[in-house]
This record gives structure tokens, C-alpha cells and sequence, in this order.
């Protein structure tokens, strides 16, 4: 065998592969996509866009600004401008930035570059300066895995960067730099990989760029913020997304695109829409304007929606034995009840009392009556007493005793109802987990304070999907006050010192609509522009209108307009006149009254009509009049009681059947009917001694009780005619100053009426004449008095504690809210108000010095300028600003803070 052409021909393969070996290494330069290195454990990856106007929008935007302050907080920000200012003047398309999960609390981001010469230059211009100029950034170098990381180091931040070929990557967290080096390295899995349906679908070009998202990560990203875990369906929901970046109307951050990989797939949620066509939101007129979140799901066909949830719900391990056991222990059809389900089905999260959460379930069904009888078959074998039903209004109101019942029928669309309250308004089914929140909720739909009749909400919602299979809304000014209490302490402060900027923040949503094996995506938030800092400044006094009248005003009360909804005032003065003012200042009209106000001024809808009119009292009548100032017949009324007290509003079943409770100085009652005839058993009611504060009804798991309490400390509870309840009168033992608040409970025994004492005992008493809790309050002075103001709408309540030389109020936990110098031991008028999303006030009016202080309701003074007045009132224009309304001799003011 001759040996010559092999050698010949094995040296010149040799030749060949070295010759390759040395150019590739020597001189070509590899080239590798930005994609290639980006690590797996990435939450989300943004690619960068050409379009220079619209980074620019993206960077003015409300949600980018706090997205570079948890980036980039104040004190970091000087040391480190000059780095971030040259990563964002290279950012274009072929650049992306990827978020992970960096800590228990925290993420960052990956930036990555091309590395041009215009970079390396001004990188290289950039460490020449800090070495001439003595600048407290330190840079250094280290090895890892054959690749030099490049650090800056100021204080206990420091920015880490590498050049991988064509790719110039950057992180503030360091470690993350070396994912980036593992994956540059083969050695880790990239996000391209992970999301590798995603990464081929076309983009649009003239936008702000793409987000290419991981879903199965992003509940990751949740935990960092809060507490709570998060549920199964955000866990399941989908497999990845593409979404475009860009800001519309300059007030409205938007990403739209699709999801990929899970309409066929039955291990994520969004298979269940599968078979299902977009639906539009109708829901949007039971939709309440106090929820605080609202989750739709748009159902065309609910024979195909209930199998393929089923499917889900197995492929999960989420076991339905326990609906099965109920429908075979009772002999009740529970499991067909979803096929019924048609148009929408919707979960409206509510503010309760304590910063929590209540739900209310809305379901339209081609069947609701049979989802009616099938509860009502279901509720009389399980309840063990009585079956609980209460009429309200237009309404029937019933309790499902069984536990969970709406989570294991709509598992895992819905969670929680520990109690179910049902009851039907057209095709729909609405079930409520708290009585008094579906009262109240009802009660929205029926005065049209939803989101379908409000201009604001309406407008932010045609800039959503029309027609969608899920949709999750976010009422976002009313979220951060639920949501702070859940927070890692980090994120508590961040929203704490930047809450300009968050409250800028308005409505957002989250939607997805069902198109051939994808979904159609969008994401969008509205926000108000903020002034760069986006940092609070003090309060400011503007619209400042002043009204004057000819005598001195004696009283004030603020009212509502049923056509503008805004804010409104009746005064009186001096000669007994009564004058309506609106927010303008403008007098609407005047009527001569023959004595003084007594008690408060109701208003009340006299004609169920929706228009509100205005009760109120004067020595021996009692008056209707409407909002033009006439009086509504047969008013006014005279009555036997010359020395009014209180007046209390009574609607038994909200059917607007009004009854006028009256009490007088003797301790008397009387109860009169819209008609003006003193109704039997109160005629009067004599308790013979004189109460400390209104008497009120309530209504508890639909039966009535009237409360009244004495100034000598005993209690009394009434039926509707007048009779006092076994148990009572209670005697408390204690002088009771202020008023008294409802806590309520499951039953009579945990249903407690709480006083407070003058000499500082907080007292509760239940319905059934026990006295289950008695404790004494911290006091720093023998002679300190005390007493307990209500909430407005009694959502809950203060307790005040006066000393020689200081006025302080506690919440119902005890905690200090204000503490006042200025006030000391003068009489003192205070009010304290909750409007929801946070917006908690309280003033305070020294009846000595005819000056007010309006608080918040963390007890942070809000007029740094104390108000000249008599009587103070307020209400809130938005998140930001109040209206206060202040009377002083002739003069009423109205101004903005």
C-alpha cells in the first residue's frame, strides 16, 4: 500500500482545519445574536425599537418613571447618571433589557448592546474622566469562565458590564452577569429557548419595541412585591407571550400581541376559552364605582365552557369530589349549572371595612332561575334553624350555608365566599360573601353609580378590548390602599415616597380574546402626566370663592346633587334662614325657616325616583324640601316635640318606605311615616332620660333593632313597635361621650354596640343585654377626657383622649393618628371621613378659637395654615386634592387644597 497520498491527503486537511482554526479565531470576528445570551431564569425580555418619538413617550410615561425609581433610587441616582445616561443614549432596536428576580423582594434588569464603536468610545472617554477627576466610582476588572467583567462600584451599588463579541452586556447586580457568561458559554439553557414559539412571530416596527414574556415566570415576579402567594390560575395561566410596546394618546401605556402555546393545551387556564368567542362587557352596568378590581370572562357557549373547565380542573388535580358529594347528598343538579352560563360572567372585588376585601359573584345565565331554585332546594335541607332570607328593596336576598359553594362550582375563576348571600336582577345571578357589602353593592346599581353610567370610567374603557374572553380591570387609585398592607416593607416605603407619582397611575386591564390557537393580548394603563421628580409638594390653597350674607351663619351641612353628584351646602343664619349654595358659591335658593336647625339634614329619596331630597327638623315640625326648595307634600309637618334632640332616618327593607325618628332633650321618642303620622308604640317611646347621642335602627340577618343610649350610661335595644328587647335596659356603668359604632358580626352574641367612656373605658355591648368586653384607656393625666367619634357611614371609628395640654386621636387598634398642641383642652368639633381608595380624613374645628385642622388619615396635617371657621366640612376632588367648605360670621368659603 503506497502511504504517500495518504499522507499527502491528511496533510492537507490539517492545512485546511488549522488555516480555518487561525482565521476564525484571528481575524473573523464571531457574531452573536443578543437572543443568545440572554439567561432562561428571564421574566421578560424588551427589545428595543428605532422609533426615537416613541422611547421617548415610553421614558415621559408615568409607569416607566417608577419603573427607573425602583431601578435607580434617589441616592444612587447622581453617582451613577453619567453609566445609565450612556446605556439609554445606545438603546435602539437590536438592544434588549431582561428582568429578574434578584432577591426574596427585589429584581433587576440585564441591559444588552451592540457593541459599537460609539460605545466602546464613550465608555473609554468615560473611565478616562474618572481616573483625572479622583470620582468616588472605582472601576475593576475579574475573570469568569475566561471572560473579563468589567465593575463600577459607588457606595453599596455597582454596575457590571462585559463584551461577549458584537454584544456589550451591563446589569447592576453582578451576579447576573455571570447567567449572562453561562449562557454565552452553552452552559445554561437562553430565554430564546424557552420562548422559542414567541420568538418567531413578526413584530411591528414603528412601535416602542417588544416584550417577549415568559408567563410561567411572571407570578414570580408578583411574590417580590407582596406576601400573598399567588393563585393557581395566574401559576397556570399560559406559556409565553409577544407583545408590542407604545403609548397611545399620550396618556395610555399599551401592550398588545399574542399568547402562545395554551389554547389547546388543558395544563393552562386559558384552554378553558377555547371553544369560546369574544364577548363584549356588558357586566360594566352591575359593576359597582367603589370595586376595587372587577375580573370578566366572556362566554358564547357554556355547554363547551363547563367541559373544557373540567378538563382543566383535571388535568390540575383539583378535585370536585366535594361538589359531586353536595349534589348527591342533597339531590341537587349543581354540576349542570355552569352549561347555563352565557354573555359574561364577572368577580368584583370591593372595599370593606379594615382595608379588606369583599366579593361579589355576577353570573348571566339563559337559566338564572334555575340557578335560584336549585340554591333555594340546596339552602332549605342545609340550613339547620331557619332559613335566612331578608327582602331589600327590589330584592330577595337569601344565604347558601355551605362552605366555598361558588369556588367549587367555578374553581379556579373563582375563591373564597367562606358565606354565600344570593339573589337574581334580570338574567343574572349575584351572590355576595357579606350580607351588608351586596346590600351596598345593590344599592350602586340601583342609584346608577356604576362604571357603565360614569363618564370617567366609560371613557377609559373604550380604549380596551370591546370584546374579550378575559379581562381583568384594575380600578388602580383604589388598589394601593388594600394592597400597602400586603407589601414587603421595601415596596411599603417605596409607595409611601413616591405617592404623586403612583397615584398618577389610573385605570388598567388586563385582556385576552380568543383568536383560531392564540389569543389576542392587551395590556393598558392610563396615567396623568407628572412634572419630572414626581415628587410631592406642599399643599396649596386654590379656587378660593367666598360667599357673604347679611348675619352671622349658625350652621352648615354638606349635601349631594343627584344630577352633577358634586358636593353642595345648606347654611343658616342668624334670622333663621336657609340657604342652598352650590360648589360655585352660587346661592340656588333661600327659605325662611320660623326656628333653628336641629340635628342633622337627611337626604333621602322621597319618590323612589333616584332625585334627592332633604329632611330636617326645626322646634315642633319637621320638613321635606327639594333640591328647588319647595317644599314636598304633605310637609311641612307639625309635631308634639318642641325640644328635638336628634333625628334619625329609619328605612326598614330600603324600599324608601321612610320612617323620622325623632328624639327629644326629655328622653322621648317618636317615629313618624312619610305621611307625617306618629306611628303606634312610639307615642312617644319614653326612655325618661335624655340620650347622649342619635338613636339609630340596623338592620342584622334581616331583623330590625333600634338603639338608644342614654347619657347615664343605660342602653336600650327596640323592635320596629317600639318594645324593648329581652335583656335590656343594660346599665354600662359609664357616662358615655361622642357616639357609639356598630361592630358587626355573624350572629346577636359577636354583634357589638362599642361606647367610650368620659373617664376612658371602651365598652362593648351585644344585642342579647351582655357586656362582653370592658378595658381601661391610656391616659397621662387624672383629669383627661375621652370619647369616641364615629366614621361618617360608620365604617369604623376614633377614640379621643383630651388632656390640659394635648388633643390626641387613636384608631379602633389603639394607635396614634394625630396628636395636637394647638387644641389642648377647647371644646372641640371633629368629624372623621372615609371615602375609599385610601382618602381617610380628619378635622378638627377649636370652637374656642374659631380655627379648623384638616388631617389625613395617617394623621399628617394637611393645612399648614389653620382654617378660620366655625364649622368646617369637606369632600374630595380626586386622589390629590380636597374641597373644604368653611363658615365663619357672614362669610362662606370654599376652596381647593
Amino acid at each position: 500500500m503506497k502511504r504517500t497520498p495518504l499522507l499527502i491527503t491528511l496533510a492537507i486537511v490539517v492545512t485546511i482545519a488549522g488555516g480555518y482554526y487561525l482565521y476564525s479565531k484571528i481575524f473573523h470576528k464571531a457574531f452573536i445574536r443578543g437572543w443568545d445570551v440572554v439567561p432562561a431564569e428571564s421574566i421578560f425580555v424588551y427589545e428595543g425599537s428605532n422609533c426615537k418619538s416613541c422611547l421617548n413617550d415610553l421614558r415621559a410615561s408615568s409607569v416607566v418613571k417608577l419603573v427607573n425609581l425602583a431601578i435607580f433610587p434617589p441616592e444612587d441616582r447622581d453617582s451613577l447618571k453619567n453609566i445609565t445616561d450612556i446605556v439609554l443614549q445606545n438603546f435602539q432596536q437590536g438592544a434588549f433589557v431582561s428582568l429578574h428576580a434578584t432577591k426574596k423582594d427585589d429584581f433587576d434588569f440585564i441591559f444588552y448592546l451592540p457593541n459599537t464603536d460609539q460605545l466602546k468610545t464613550q465608555f473609554k472617554v468615560f473611565v478616562d474622566q474618572l481616573g483625572k477627576n479622583g470620582s468616588k466610582l472605582k472601576i475593576s476588572e475579574r475573570q469568569y469562565n475566561d471572560v473579563t467583567i468589567y465593575e463600577g462600584t459607588s457606595g453599596k451599588r455597582t454596575f457590571s458590564w462585559v463584551e461577549l463579541d458584537n454584544i456589550w452586556v451591563a446589569s447592576f447586580t453582578p451576579i447576573l452577569i455571570e447567567d449572562v457568561v453561562r449562557t454565552y458559554n452553552h452552559e445554561a439553557r437562553s430565554f430564546g429557548d424557552e420562548i422559542s414559539e414567541a420568538y418567531k412571530l413578526p413584530t411591528v416596527r414603528k412601535d416602542g419595541g417588544n416584550i417577549y414574556l415568559n408567563m410561567k415566570k411572571a407570578t414570580q415576579w408578583l411574590t417580590l412585591f407582596t406576601n400573598d402567594e399567588p393563585s393557581l390560575l395566574l401559576r397556570q395561566f399560559g406559556e409565553s407571550a409577544l407583545l408590542d410596546v407604545k403609548i397611545s394618546d399620550k396618556t395610555n401605556f399599551v401592550l398588545n400581541g399574542f399568547c402562545l402555546d395554551s389554547a389547546r393545551n388543558p395544563s393552562y387556564f386559558l384552554s378553558t376559552f377555547s371553544s369560546q368567542k369574544p364577548v363584549s362587557f356588558n357586566l360594566k352596568n352591575y359593576v359597582s364605582n367603589r370595586a376595587v378590581m372587577v375580573a370578566t370572562y366572556g362566554i358564547s357557549d357554556g355547554k363547551a365552557f363547563s367541559k373544557d373547565l373540567k378538563a382543566f380542573n383535571n388535568t390540575a388535580r383539583h378535585s370536585s369530589d366535594s361538589l359531586a358529594k353536595i349534589s348527591d347528598t342533597y339531590k341537587v343538579n349543581l354540576t349542570d349549572l355552569t352549561g347555563t352560563i352565557t354573555g359574561e360572567m364577572g368577580l368584583c372585588w370591593l372595599e370593606a371595612k379594615g382595608n379588606t376585601l369583599s366579593k361579589v359573584l355576577i353570573v348571566n345565565s339563559s337559566s338564572a332561575d334555575q340557578w335560584i331554585s336549585t340554591f333555594n332546594r340546596l339552602s332549605e335541607q342545609v340550613s339547620i334553624d331557619t332559613i335566612f332570607y331578608e327582602k331589600y328593596a327590589d330584592y330577595e336576598i337569601r344565604e347558601l350555608p355551605v362552605f366555598r359553594l361558588p369556588e367549587k362550582l367555578l374553581w379556579p375563576l373563582v375563591s373564597g365566599f367562606n358565606s354565600s348571600y344570593y339573589t337574581k336582577l334580570g338574567n343574572a345571578v349575584i351572590i355576595g360573601d357579606d350580607l351588608e357589602q351586596l346590600k351596598r353593592f345593590l344599592d350602586d346599581i340601583d342609584r346608577e353609580e356604576t362604571w357603565g353610567k360614569s363618564v370617567a370610567h366609560n371613557k377609559y374603557l373604550e380604549s380596551t378590548l370591546l370584546e374579550s374572553n378575559i379581562s381583568l380591570y384594575i380600578n388602580t387609585p383604589r388598589v394601593w390602599n388594600i394592597l400597602e398592607a400586603s407589601l414587603h416593607g421595601k415596596w411599603k416605603t417605596f409607595l409611601s415616597d413616591n405617592r404623586v407619582l403612583v397615584n398618577s397611575i389610573g385605570m388598567g386591564a388586563l385582556q385576552f380574546s380568543h383568536l383560531n390557537d392564540s389569543y389576542y393580548t392587551n395590556i393598558s394603563w392610563n396615567y396623568k402626566v407628572v412634572s419630572s421628580g414626581g415628587q410631592a409638594s406642599e399643599a396649596t390653597t386654590t379656587d378660593k370663592t367666598i360667599t357673604n350674607v347679611d348675619e352671622a351663619i349658625t350652621q352648615m351641612h354638606v349635601i349631594r346633587s343627584h344630577i352633577s353628584k358634586r358636593a353642595e351646602v345648606l347654611i343658616q343664619d342668624s334670622t333663621r334662614l336657609l340657604r342652598q349654595v352650590s360648589a360655585e358659591g352660587k346661592v340656588l335658593w333661600q327659605l325662611q325657616l320660623d326656628g333653628p336647625l336641629t340635628g342633622a339634614v337627611e337626604e333621602v329619596d322621597f319618590f323612589n325616583n333616584g332625585k334627592l331630597q332633604y329632611f330636617f327638623a326645626t322646634p315642633g315640625k319637621l320638613h321635606v324640601v327639594d333640591r328647588l326648595g319647595n317644599y314636598v307634600k304633605p310637609f311641612p309637618v307639625s309635631i308634639t316635640e318642641r325640644e328635638i334632640d336628634f333625628v334619625s332616618i329609619v328605612d326598614y327593607d330600603h324600599s324608601k318606605k321612610y320612617r323620622f325618628l325623632i328624639a327629644g332633650k326629655s328622653g322621648k321618642l317618636w317615629m313618624y311615616d312619610k305621611q307625617g303620622t306618629n306611628l303606634e308604640g312610639w307615642t312617644p317611646k319614653n326612655l325618661e332620660n335624655e340620650l347622649f347621642a342619635a338613636p339609630r335602627h340596623y338592620r342584622i340577618r334581616g331583623k330590625d333593632y333600634v338603639v338608644a343610649i342614654r347619657r347615664d350610661g343605660n342602653a336600650y335595644v327596640l323592635n320596629r313597635r317600639g318594645e324593648t328587647l329581652k335583656g335590656f335596659p343594660i346599665n354600662l356603668n359609664a357616662r358615655p361621650v361622642g357616639g357609639y359604632s356598630l361592630e358587626q358580626g355573624s350572629s346577636l352574641q359577636n354583634t357589638n354596640i362599642v361606647v367610650i367612656s368620659r373617664d376612658g373605658f371602651r365598652i362593648k355591648f351585644n344585642l342579647e343585654g351582655k357586656i362582653p368586653h370592658r378595658e381601661a384607656l391610656v391616659k397621662n393625666a387624672a383629669d383627661a377626657r375621652f370619647g369616641l367619634i364615629e366614621e361618617q357611614d360608620g365604617k369604623s371609628y376614633l377614640i379621643l383622649r383630651q388632656e390640659p395640654r394635648q388633643l390626641a386621636l387613636f384608631d379602633d387598634d389603639l394607635k396614634e393618628l394625630v396628636s395636637s398642641d394647638f387644641v389642648g383642652n377647647n371644646q372641640a368639633r371633629i368629624k372623621f371621613l372615609d371615602y375609599g381608595a385610601g382618602r381617610k380624613f380628619i378635622t378638627i374645628t377649636d370652637q374656642t378659637q374659631d380655627l379648623s385642622y384638616v388631617y389625613n388619615g395617617a394623621g399628617k396635617l394637611l393645612t399648614a395654615i389653620p382654617v378660620e371657621s366655625s364649622v368646617i366640612a369637606l369632600q374630595p376632588v380626586d386622589l390629590e386634592r380636597i374641597r373644604i367648605y368653611s363658615a365663619l360670621d357672614k362669610s362662606l368659603t370654599i376652596q381647593q387644597f
